[in-house]
């Protein structure tokens, strides 16, 4: 979630049976660069964690460099430090279709360095680090062999199951459920636990 799902009732969400969310920290902008902070993130995270539910979150990066990348992730841990984050910091970097965008020229290397820069930046801080995608990016945007020690998320809502060639940490699944709680339509995800 992220303050496009405007005002959540935490308490309801975690009864409709909701047991973890991911929140977006913040996002660089994808023409001049900046760093914004999510304004509903402070709100969203204390109010996921006092109604139970166990919390991730994300920085929706527009990363150019690894100095940036690991700018970013920076701006996350010093933004996190006073919560409990039990789910992993997620390296969210989408390719905007905009010819005015700065990455418009970034290629698989870059942006796989990106990640594995703001990854380690979270590891080293110790947290789990997780890097986003969809099929297209996954195979054709990151080298994802350079990736396999951080956990992957996988966005695919468009099928019946998470068909992809690498094992996935979580699947998003829906770009559009209704969730109890959230007055407009929001990513639901499953995340796959090891049983022993």
């Amino acid at each position: 979630v992220s303050e496009h799902q405007l005002e959540i009732d935490w308490a309801e969400v975690a009864r409709s049976g909701v047991d973890f969310a991911f929140i977006r920290v913040g996002r660089r902008g994808y023409t001049e660069g900046g760093l914004f902070d999510d304004p509903r993130f402070k709100t969203n995270i204390e109010g996921a964690l006092a109604s139970g539910i166990d919390v991730g979150v994300y920085m929706f990066s527009q990363a150019i460099t690894v100095s940036e990348a690991m700018e970013e992730a920076r701006f996350v841990l010093e933004r996190i430090k006073n919560y409990n984050v039990s789910l992993p910091i997620v390296f969210d970097w989408e390719k905007i279709e905009d010819p005015g965008a700065r990455t418009a020229s970034l290629d698989m290397n870059g942006r796989t360095d990106c990640a594995v820069a703001f990854c380690e930046t979270v590891e080293n801080a110790g947290y789990r680090a997780c890097v986003y995608f969809n099929r297209n990016l996954g195979y054709y945007g990151y080298d994802l062999t350079r990736l396999t020690d951080f956990e992957f998320w996988f966005s695919l809502p468009e099928s019946t199951f998470p068909n992809f060639y690498y094992a996935m940490d979580m699947w998003q699944y829906s770009f559009t459920e209704k969730v109890p709680g959230i007055s407009i339509e929001t990513d639901m995800n499953l995340r796959f636990v090891p049983v022993a």
